[in-house]
């Protein structure tokens, strides 16, 4: 069986949107979705998502949810500035997990600035200690970063350290700006062909910049161009980025096309 997961950045506008928790999930279930990945914590702070009374309206998704047999995972941006700060990071994460009963746990290690602040000591730090909040929390753990990691300047080796403590990757294979669907991901797994864990593509499931698509349109038919190939390609998961930035034309393609 393949799977279909969604990304979710912010959730208070997402649920803004679809009225109530109850219509998010609803909503998930008709596009035939088996998992929402939903942003915990950036460094050592939580996310927005994870407090106050959006913490709540975070736990009534997590449990409706479980109810509906869809997945619910958590992502971590690291920033890991020293060797203690990333143990620290893992820490925190490991304790939203635990709190809101996660069904899995993703590391959005990524090269710029906003992200990824230490050198190959940081990265094995960081992937050790999220690995091992995993085991003890006895769920999966993915790394999600660009799916080229060789074009970023110095950040290939930071991404292979993080990436061998994980069980998933979910490449960022954001095509909508590339010639095709096909050559951004057969790009992507060239790219990734070292890496010996499960190979499951993530894509592009929004119009705008930073290879997002270019329409509404576009965004819809190269949905369904992807997912033709994950399918062709023998790939049992894949995702899109994100809930809140989807158009209806990609809605609508996920509602009419079985995962």
């Amino acid at each position: 069986m393949t799977k279909r997961s969604m990304y979710i950045w912010k959730l208070s506008p997402v649920i803004d949107a679809e009225g109530t928790v109850t219509k998010v999930v609803e909503k998930a279930r008709r596009a035939n979705l088996s998992a929402l990945w939903v942003k915990i914590a950036e460094g050592t702070a939580a996310y927005s998502n994870t407090t106050g009374s959006l913490g709540d309206k975070f736990k009534e998704l997590v449990d409706r949810c479980h109810g509906k047999n869809i997945e619910v995972w958590g992502w971590h941006v690291p920033r890991c500035a020293s060797v203690a700060a990333a143990k620290t990071e893992a820490e925190k994460v490991k304790d939203i997990a635990a709190t809101f009963s996660l069904d899995g746990l993703i590391m959005d290690a990524e090269y710029g600035a906003g992200f990824f602040l230490g050198e190959a000591e940081e990265a094995e730090a960081y992937g050790k200690a999220m690995r091992d909040a995993t085991h003890a929390l006895r769920v999966p753990l993915a790394i999600s970063s660009h799916d080229i990691p060789q074009n970023m300047s110095g950040w290939l080796p930071k991404f292979n350290k993080i990436a061998n403590h994980a069980d998933f990757n979910f490449p960022q294979v954001y095509y909508g700006s590339s010639p095709s669907v096909e050559h951004r991901l057969s790009r992507a797994e060239d790219a990734n062909s070292h890496v010996t864990i499960p190979f499951r593509p993530v894509g592009a499931g929004w119009v705008g910049d930073g290879g997002g698509c270019t329409s509404a349109s576009a965004c819809g038919e190269r949905a369904r161009e992807f997912m033709r190939l994950v399918k062709d390609r023998n790939y049992d998961e894949y995702s899109f980025w994100h809930w809140q930035g989807a158009p209806s034309a990609l809605w609508a393609v996920l509602n009419t096309t079985p995962a």
